[in-house]
């Protein structure tokens, strides 16, 4: 194992890296895959034998070019294994920080670190969030999903909190919204954070109190897809700046959104991202499977990691001059495609582009639920009642997309529910159990 304090070395670099070049940032990432790499073949079983059976040795795997040697791994390939054949030899499972995913995909997974692989990640998203305009001592108030008991604090991790540029507290997201209203009140943050569906519902509730009781300079929205419906919701009712953030609970930080170009930076200090289909690499503007290698997880690594997500692939540098690699858009999981009659797949993206200029003139929020292969119903909260002209050209254009073989039905409803684990599902698929996930994409 690499010592914590020689990873924790590398602090400075991860601050500097937006100011650095390319060339720089491109070095670090070299440096840091070939310890990783070399640490899960020395230390990790599974990933030995997964290099030994594609007869891959480490030193094979110099740059992010490399990787394509090596297998892509799953959720389930994960899941599948025993505790101890994930994690690096000499690792006392004991005081390892677990984090659960949210199992969204349904297929939960516990993720573990060592507690300076945390500290790193935590640097990571704290310089994301100060390139979106967080400050020194700022309040942030995070609307999440959490259900962690109550416990005691250690004097490290209280002494650590007590150091933290921002000052975070935690709402959870399945109170009432005027509960969480009112826990914001008591906050005042600068910053206000949280799942896009939790943001766009209190802002649909300050909007008909006509009270806003609080003021935040910035808003992040994480975890969901942001549509730009919900976007405009948000900024106009709390008069501030949406930034949709994109992470995992496996890679930490993902990419941030650019202010210039409207696309997202990738982290490429603290992971490789590929995006892929059908196992090869996509060109810039096309869209593929999201597949990281994280290059700050030694006690239980990612590598060739497939997340689960649809991204399109942006280009290699971005205009506004910061040194990262770059995603154009973030789509959704893969899990999210539509099977449709004679084995065609629509991904509601698609459906998503035909209404989401006019139809969001008359809709507060969406949701798409395929019911059957054959039938699919957006179901909606009404801004206000759309004329019988505006149902009939959507319903129209979104039957042309789907085909005559699919009934499409609009249904307006009072209020579309959260998953049990505080998400909003935008989109929810005909679960077939023919299908597999590997044919996806």
């Amino acid at each position: 194992m690499i010592p914590g304090l020689q990873q924790l070395s590398i602090l400075p670099s991860l601050l500097w890296h937006p100011r650095a070049s390319r060339e720089s940032v491109m070095g670090f990432q070299s440096r840091q895959l070939r310890r990783v790499i070399a640490n899960a073949y020395d230390n990790v079983p599974y990933y030995r034998r997964l290099f030994d059976h594609a007869a891959v040795k480490p030193e094979q795997i110099r740059t992010a070019a490399d990787l394509v040697r090596i297998p892509i791994t799953t959720r389930r390939d994960l899941q599948k294994q025993p505790l101890e054949d994930l994690l690096a030899r000499g690792v006392d499972p004991k005081q390892l920080l677990i984090q659960p995913t949210s199992g969204s995909s349904g297929e939960p997974l516990l993720v573990r670190r060592m507690w300076w692989e945390q500290r790193i990640l935590g640097v990571l998203r704290l310089r994301g969030l100060a390139q979106c305009g967080a400050r020194y001592n700022d309040r942030l108030a995070i609307i999440l999903f959490h259900n962690k008991p109550a416990r005691r604090r250690s004097v490290l991790h209280r002494a650590l909190a007590a150091v933290q540029p921002i000052k975070v507290h935690e709402i959870h997201c399945l109170l009432e919204p005027e509960a969480i209203l009112a826990a914001l009140e008591k906050i005042q943050p600068q910053i206000l954070s949280g799942y896009a569906s939790s943001l766009a519902l209190l802002a649909k509730v300050v909007s008909k109190s006509g009270h806003l009781p609080i003021h935040p300079r910035l808003i992040i929205s994480g975890a969901e897809m942001l549509t730009p419906l919900a976007e405009r919701q948000i900024s106009e009712t709390f008069e501030a700046p949406v930034y949709d953030t994109y992470g995992s609970h496996e890679f930490g930080s993902i990419a941030n959104p650019c202010k210039s170009s409207g696309g997202y930076h990738v982290f490429d200090d603290g992971l490789v991202v590929e995006v892929v289909q059908g196992g090869t690499p996509v060109a810039p503007g096309e869209h593929g499977s999201l597949v990281g290698t994280s290059l700050h997880a030694f006690a239980m690594p990612f590598i060739r990691y497939q997340l689960g997500d649809i991204v399109t692939r942006g280009p290699e540098g971005c205009e506004c001059g910061q040194p990262f690699s770059t995603l154009r858009e973030i789509q959704g999981r893969i899990i999210d495609y539509f099977p449709l009659p004679g084995g065609r797949r629509l991904h509601p993206y698609e459906l998503l582009e035909v209404f989401r200029k006019d139809a969001y003139k008359w809709m507060y929020q969406y949701q798409l639920v395929q019911e059957r292969r054959d039938r699919i119903v957006l179901r909606y909260v009404t801004r206000r009642q759309p004329s019988h002209d505006e149902e009939s050209q959507l319903r129209g254009r979104l039957s042309k997309l789907v085909g005559d073989d699919v009934d499409f039905t609009l249904l307006a409803v009072d209020h579309i529910e959260s998953e049990k684990h505080g998400k909003f599902r935008m989109y929810k698929p005909f679960v077939d159990a023919s299908m597999s996930q590997a044919s996806t994409i």
